[in-house]
């Protein structure tokens, strides 16, 4: 068959135009799928070189290592990453769950790297928005704050030792998971007080948990970082209102607990610049929480440390209020919610023995009145009450505290 020159020319011209549109049609779609992503690591305030990053994507069933990179000289880490791997597995499970709440994506980063010669980790996260639509433009500054004592070697930060390291990477060497009934909320009388209670759940606000992680080292087990509260891992929001009511006698306990689906990861680093030592991370963390789930009971672990005064009161008798506490306002936006019951049911040849001691997770509420306590004190008339609430303290693997919500009455 013979083609003349003005229909090949024609034909040449139509195929650049199919392939132009077609290719700029692909070129188009992966924009509107990528999430671009910063990291800038700092130590002391100043910006660090070659400084291993690596970017986990928080899914419904735990975190997910998706790439790594290393700081360059102003101490950024760049990604691309895809939004349908990272957003659409929970708007999908969202979709088909039909739970009580819903759940975000999000990012959680955690780092590597040497300053003044010494090994720091670090660790940080990023909420993403529920949407398909991109590009996403996001970025964070993680800071090196607990120091990996192990490490003595020195290290070199030039351009061309970078390039040279073998690429950082981390590998989930066990995780578990599992629903727990948790105590979130308790109240304790004496002989001469009552309490009269509410606990509110509402509708459409959101809550958030921090992950609380540590650092071990592989070879021996022991602890370079001990267990601390990291950045946030979860964002919750409740797609229904639940409220409770209940009394405490005198002389008794009354609690709040609630379901929640309790993580625990071992993620596994190699540090390339420090002649291939390997170091443990251990993150434990609430993926989320059922609000509808919320019951006059006592969970698997209970709220114990260190009572704090808050205030005293006069008793008014039995019918008449003599003072209202209002736990969003009068003790934090944060408490914790013990979780040594989770720590003891893992696998001993799983988690160290060292890091076998009550910890907490940190819930954060992220809009007022997300959730909301009132404690109506009650007592015998004319004794003084001492009202305390307690704050936690853990063992010396835990150099943290948070507020725990738990209300004692004291006469």
């Amino acid at each position: 068959m013979f083609i003349n020159k003005s229909s090949l020319k024609t034909i040449i011209i139509t195929l650049l135009f199919v392939i132009a549109l077609f290719g700029g049609v692909y070129i188009i779609a992966m924009a509107l799928d990528t999430i671009h992503l910063n990291v800038t690591v700092v130590k002391d305030g100043k910006t660090v070189l070659g400084v291993h990053v690596y970017v986990f994507a928080i899914a419904p069933n735990g975190t997910r290592f998706v790439k790594s990179a290393v700081t360059n000289q102003y101490g950024v880490a760049s990604f691309e990453l895809s939004i349908k791997d990272i957003i659409k597995p929970v708007m999908d499970w969202n979709k088909a769950e039909k739970r009580s709440f819903t759940i975000n994506p999000g990012l959680y980063i955690t780092t590597l790297g040497k300053h003044n010669n010494t090994l720091y980790f670090g660790a940080g996260s990023i909420k993403l928005p529920l949407t398909l639509t991109g590009p996403i433009f996001t970025s964070t500054t993680i800071n090196l704050q607990h120091k990996i004592t192990k490490t003595q070697q020195k290290i070199k930060t030039s351009t061309m030792d970078m390039k040279q390291q073998a690429p950082p990477w981390a590998k989930l060497i066990y995780s578990e998971q599992k629903t727990m009934r948790e105590t979130f909320f308790k109240v304790i009388t004496d002989q001469n007080t009552k309490a009269s209670c509410g606990y509110l759940a509402e509708y459409n606000k959101e809550v958030a948990f921090k992950c609380t992680f540590s650092v071990t080292l592989k070879s021996d087990n022991s602890i370079e970082v001990p267990w601390s509260i990291g950045a946030e891992i979860s964002w919750v929001t409740s797609q229904t209102e639940k409220a409770l009511t209940f009394d405490v006698d005198q002389n008794s306990i009354g609690y709040v607990s609630c379901l929640v689906a309790l993580n625990y990861e071992c993620w596994e680093y190699e540090e390339p610049a420090d002649g291939g030592e390997l170091y443990l991370e251990h993150r434990i963390y609430a993926q989320y929480y059922y609000p509808d789930s919320l019951q006059t009971t006592k969970g698997e672990d209970d709220i114990d440390g260190n009572q704090i005064f808050l205030k005293s009161t006069v008793g008014k008798g039995w019918n008449e209020v003599a003072t209202i506490v209002y736990l969003y306002s009068q003790v934090s936006q944060e408490f914790a919610i013990p979780i040594i019951t989770f720590i003891l049911g893992i696998q001993f040849s799983k988690l160290p023995a060292t890091l076998r001691v009550p910890i907490d997770i940190d819930l954060v509420i992220k809009e007022a009145y997300s959730i909301s306590a009132d404690v109506r004190v009650y007592g015998v008339e004319g004794v003084t009450i001492n009202i305390y609430y307690i704050k936690v303290y853990r063992t010396v693997n835990a150099y943290y505290e948070l507020p725990a919500w738990a209300i004692i009455l004291k006469t």
